[in-house]
């Protein structure tokens, strides 16, 4: 097993991740891009996307066309999505629960967890923040992403995520909120494309949204942004208490404690948006359970 880090270390692990991670993130936001333009580009007059017909509902069809509907978009959206979910959803699951190196290598103490440097946390934040930016442009000119929670929430996520790697902060708690919470996204990818592009009933699409990812995304959700995401929220206002008032911020970040402020005031409307969303999976399963009763 790798030896933890000791406190000098995490001391010294304070120069801004920025000159390291830019490169990656220019080279994935290009990424994406051309994913998503060449998704679109192929599929741009088409009335079905890769077989898939766009829903009737005058809401996903608004263009001109008369009884044709191009949505090639939103397929090309979700598609695209489902590319940076995963790398954030595996790599922090793999870091997490199967390596388990941010348990390992990062010291189990408030400032281990707050401080620590973590390699795979420094790309997931990258990642994240890439993901973040991106799609908060692309957003803007999709109207069914075009919301203001979604919005505010791209903008929190890349806040966290960016001061993450300028100021080497919650390379702990990163792996959990930027990568082991995004499993259940995975399944929501296929759950709103099936909402944009509705299944025939009785097909292998329709039973893999319907068995398959529907209940695992309810299980998912539940179990990562419900019943651990509070506990391990309340553990980083506990660290973040710890190394203020002891004074280990200031001498292992000096002039940045105000960082830490940052995260725990994002913290919160995020885990209230986990409610709110969480709310809204429970309306959708309570009609499932009273149609299926």
């Amino acid at each position: 097993m790798a030896n933890k880090l000791s406190s000098n270390e995490i001391s010294s692990a304070g120069p801004s991740g920025i000159p390291r991670m830019a490169p990656y993130i220019g080279a994935g936001l290009l990424f994406l891009t051309a994913v998503y333009s060449t998704l679109v580009f192929t599929f741009r007059y088409s009335p079905s996307v890769a077989r898939f017909l766009p829903a009737a509902a005058p809401e996903f069809c608004n263009n001109s066309t008369n009884d044709v509907c191009f949505r090639a978009n939103l397929f090309s959206f979700q598609m695209t999505s489902l590319l940076a979910i995963s790398f954030c959803a595996l790599t922090g699951f793999r870091c997490w629960h199967v390596t388990r190196r941010v348990h390992t290598l990062l010291p189990a103490t408030p400032a281990g967890r707050l401080f620590g440097y973590l390699p795979e946390a420094e790309q997931l934040a990258a990642a994240n923040f890439t993901f973040q930016l991106w799609d908060f442009i692309i957003s803007l000119m999709i109207p069914e992403h075009c919301t203001a929670l979604m919005l505010t929430h791209h903008v929190a996520a890349a806040t966290v995520s960016y001061c993450s790697i300028r100021y080497q902060y919650l390379h702990y708690y990163g792996v959990f909120f930027l990568g082991l919470s995004e499993i259940s996204s995975i399944f929501l990818v296929f759950v709103d494309l099936a909402k944009y592009f509705p299944p025939l009933p009785g097909t292998v699409y329709d039973h893999f949204v319907g068995i398959v990812c529907g209940p695992l995304f309810v299980v998912t959700f539940t179990v990562y942004r419900l019943l651990l995401w509070w506990p391990v929220s309340v553990r980083l206002f506990r660290d973040a208490y710890a190394v203020i008032t002891s004074g280990q911020a200031q001498k292992l970040r000096p002039a940045c404690t105000w960082v830490l402020y940052v995260f725990l005031g994002m913290n919160l409307p995020l885990g209230l948006m986990q409610l709110y969303w969480f709310s809204l999976i429970l309306e959708e399963v309570w009609k499932v359970v009273g149609v299926s009763w």
